[in-house]
């Protein structure tokens, strides 16, 4: 695969770009500094570790008492979002009069990402809640340059990139404290399998770049679900539960995720700066509710009580505003991050996709390398 997109990049220089008066070819290992993910981007390979009041549902909550009519709580958890994009390959091309103006650039990097939701203050256990895993094929990356003078159709855009992930893999898990707890009191389901391939296409309008000063971007983004097992989404084992028959769930109709995020950067102007911008990120999904039963406690009956629920298609909103803290010196691109977080929508995490109206609101405190 690597030696694929190596030859394919050669093979471009060669026809398209062959009158180029200079091109980069000390490419390999070298970091794009675009494509990068906006904070607001919920799963991506961001380095983020989050403290907020969250709601769950009493089915995950160890500590809860069950005889409550309420069936959700709010409590203060931890997200800690662990992610690295390994360069590989990206080569620069340059206008054909001037050897010091961008004017196309790719790159290939394989981006990994580790997402964990933990009740860290449970007095039981303090449990995981629930890991996400995503990894897969590298992905491509490109962006176009305009320059001020060329700025045609419009005066507003400085550049327009994409990241494609042609294939990759997410696996989620209950924790285990979770999913013994739920087959010690014998829930109708210990856990589902959310597991699944796909490929996702983003594009972004006003590319950041690693430059510190006004920018406002728009990045659209779609995923398609590529693999067709179990249930679409997931899947269950009859060792975990009831099988489907018996509860009668429906196999997933839905292939499709697709978002818009905004993310203003403002540097100049009021408690703002160059090495101190304050930064806007938002993000608006249309994802899945997965159609996984809920269950509640019915203590006349000494059972749970299994509620179904149709699958259905839902917005979530991811908000950040706060701080980037840059080093000193501009040559260097890394930044710490802090900022209020708050999150209205679809629970983001494996079999907690079936919670809609969950509510998060914290403090996020992020690492971009």
């Amino acid at each position: 695969m690597y030696k694929t997109i190596s030859i394919l990049l050669l093979i471009l220089n060669s026809f398209a770009f062959s009158d180029a008066d200079k091109t980069d070819w000390d490419g390999f290992l070298k970091k794009a500094e675009y494509s990068k993910p906006f904070v607001s981007e919920e799963h991506s390979y961001l380095t983020r570790n989050d403290l907020g009041y969250s709601q769950i549902l009493n089915e995950y909550n160890l500590s809860v008492d069950y005889l409550l009519d309420k069936n959700r709580n709010f409590k203060v958890f931890v997200e800690t979002h662990l992610g690295v994009d390994i360069p590989f390959y990206a080569v620069d091309f340059y206008e054909k009069k001037s050897s010091n103006r961008l004017d196309w650039s790719f790159a290939a990097s394989i981006p990994l990402s580790i997402h964990v939701f933990e009740d860290m203050f449970d007095n039981v256990t303090a449990p995981v809640i629930n890991t996400d895993y995503r990894f897969g094929s590298p992905a491509i990356k490109g962006i176009k340059y305009f320059h001020s003078e060329e700025k045609t159709f419009t005066k507003f855009v400085d550049n327009i990139s994409f990241i494609w992930l042609p294939f990759s893999h997410e696996c989620t898990h209950l924790g285990d404290e979770i999913t013994i707890f739920r087959k010690d009191n014998l829930f109708p389901i210990t856990r589902m399998n959310v597991s699944y391939e796909y490929t996702q296409l983003q594009i972004t309008i006003n590319d950041p770049v690693g430059r510190r000063e006004n920018v406002h971007s728009l990045k659209f983004g779609g995923l398609f679900r590529i693999s067709e097992r179990g249930m679409g989404w997931y899947s269950i084992r009859p060792e975990e539960g009831y099988t489907i028959e018996s509860l009668d769930l429906k196999e997933s109709q839905e292939r499709f995720e697709y978002w818009i995020q905004y993310n203003m950067q403002r540097s100049e102007g009021f408690l703002a700066s160059k090495r101190v911008p304050n930064i806007l990120s938002v993000e608006l999904r249309n994802r899945i509710k997965y159609g996984i039963p809920t269950f509640k406690w019915i203590e006349e009956e000494n059972t749970w009580e299994t509620k179904l629920q149709d699958e259905s298609r839902q917005w979530s909103i991811n908000a950040f505003v706060g701080y980037k803290f840059y080093p000193k010196s501009e040559e260097d691109s890394y930044a710490i991050g802090l900022y209020l977080h708050g999150y209205l929508g679809i629970n983001p995490y494996g079999q907690l996709r079936n919670i809609g109206g969950y509510k998060s609101l914290g403090l996020s405190l992020t690492y971009e390398p």
